[in-house]
């Protein structure tokens, strides 16, 4: 076996404020509400603090270790191996074990997971225990393995759950996180309490507070009187609210897009459609000035994007890719020459936490001759007619979608729940790409494989590319640093 990661030093606290700190965060929503952890697309804010996984995604491109103190991969990528810490303790004060990894990752548990599809299948062969070490065996090498699976996927107590079933453990859940739960009043509130005897450096805030707000003026008003002190997902109109109150907001969170998903493009049994043809999607983002909209929506915190699943900033991004201009003529003539000289008509559906951004692309298509009916969905539903595929017909999706490279490459993967997409070109790139272990290797193939074949083989127009989101911060957090790390783990909270 080779080392191929290396543990990462211990993450000094940069000061300790009093023992009774509290926070209370606003947010748009919480998904489902249920907090079985495979439902990891759901609950995150929630997952993400009370339980840990092997290994912690702490920035776009670096891993830090977490319940596994290291970990190392075999040349040929079928075989990684997690050195487990002895000091991991439950929230019920059980003991984590490589029991408790070897049923998290269990086959019949990993084919539950969204969006895992790289290790379902049948890919996934299993564990074995070797003293303090796990060592999970693949049919098959994944190269994002470590960034887009295992730092996702909590560790959970298995004799817990095999006690209270899910119903149980949706009612009180336990982790190994920093964070414990302690009470839960659905479409209200979800509270948790650091947990006094977690493995890794304390959490400097003691009780957190998740409060559901949907309506952005009323989270900003919440902000301003300190009725809350951090809100999730601020973007649209409410970012530039923030400045306006002298408040601070802060990216945090993976490289993420805005695209606009072709509904008809998922029907695996359709017809050919007009939104086949990439002179249309072309046309649908040349008539957009998306470098207007990204500073009238997202206050300088996003810009057009290129392609798909590829953001401008990542290492291996080829500036010959640029974003399509502004460019109303041609996108007229893009539509003639697809056989739609007086334009297009369509169905527009897109999430209520989208609608500043939506309602902009209206405008600007109609200008182009474009006219979109649109239709505002709460996220939940939104997210809930994605997956379980009920839009019908023609209709374009304005989501969002995480934009990190091969780690993404689950979006272009015909078994992949996330994407459904039914194309043999694009499941020969993914092959190929996923059969490519070493790291150089594999930086050199998605500049010049996969880039070039984004636009032509993925049909997605790719609006805006930013950070996940944006927290508003009030006033007893507006100094506080390190927002950035750790997406949702609330244990890198610290005062400046």
């Amino acid at each position: 076996m080779r080392r191929s990661m290396i543990t990462a030093a211990t993450l000094a606290c940069l000061a300790t404020p009093a023992a009774s700190q509290s926070l209370t965060f606003a947010i748009n929503n919480l998904g489902a509400e249920t907090w079985w952890p495979q439902d990891i697309s759901q609950n995150k804010y929630i997952t993400s603090n009370l339980g840990d996984p092997l290994i912690r995604l702490a920035a776009p491109y670096s891993l830090d270790p977490a319940v596994a103190s290291a970990w190392s991969m075999s040349d040929d990528g079928l075989a990684y191996t997690f050195a487990l810490r002895d000091d991991v303790l439950f929230h019920d004060g059980s003991k984590m074990s490589a029991d408790d990894v070897m049923f998290t990752f269990a086959p019949a548990n990993v084919e539950k997971f969204v969006g895992f599809s790289a290790i379902k299948g049948g890919n996934l062969l299993g564990f074995e225990v070797q003293g303090n070490k796990v060592v999970m065996r693949l049919k098959a090498p994944v190269p994002a393995l470590m960034d887009n699976y295992i730092s996702r996927a909590s560790i959970w107590p298995k004799a817990y759950v095999e006690r209270v079933g899910i119903e149980g453990f949706n009612k009180h859940p336990i982790g190994a996180g920093p964070y414990r739960f302690v009470e839960h009043v659905k479409g209200q509130h979800v509270k948790l309490a650091a947990w006094e005897r977690y493995y890794g450096d304390q959490p400097q805030v003691k009780e957190v507070t998740f409060r559901i707000v949907p309506e952005p003026a009323t989270r900003l008003a919440m902000l301003r009187t300190g009725e809350a002190d951090i809100s999730y997902n601020e973007v649209g109109a409410a970012t530039g609210e923030l400045k306006k109150y002298g408040l601070r907001g802060e990216t945090y969170g993976q490289p993420a897009q805005a695209v606009l998903i072709f509904n008809s493009l998922l029907n695996l049994d359709r017809a050919p459609g007009r939104f086949d043809d990439i002179r249309v999607r072309q046309a649908l983002m040349l008539a957009v000035d998306r470098k207007v909209i990204a500073d009238a929506v997202y206050f300088g915190a996003a810009r057009p994007a290129a392609l798909p699943v590829v953001g401008t900033r990542m290492p291996f991004y080829d500036p010959k890719f640029a974003p399509l201009p502004y460019d109303v003529a041609r996108a007229k003539k893009l539509l003639a020459d697809a056989g739609h000289p007086q334009g297009l008509q369509f169905d527009f559906t897109a999430g209520t936490n989208s609608k500043d951004l939506a309602v902009l692309l209206v405008s600007f298509w109609q200008r182009a001759g474009i006219k979109a009916n649109l239709n505002l969905l709460d996220p939940v539903s939104l997210s809930r007619a994605w997956w379980q595929r009920t839009m019908q017909g023609d209709q374009v999706l304005l989501v969002g979608g995480l934009a990190n490279g091969m780690a993404s490459a689950v979006y272009f993967n015909s078994k992949s729940q996330v994407s459904m997409y039914d194309s043999a070109a694009t499941d020969a790139l993914f092959a190929q790409g996923m059969a490519i272990i070493d790291p150089a290797k594999q930086t050199e193939w998605l500049r010049t494989a996969l880039l070039p074949a984004m636009d032509a083989l993925y049909p997605v127009a790719p609006v805006l590319e930013y950070q996940e989101g944006v927290l508003g911060l009030g006033p007893k957090v507006k100094t506080w640093d390190r927002f950035d790390l750790h997406s949702f783990g609330l244990q890198w909270l610290v005062p400046k």
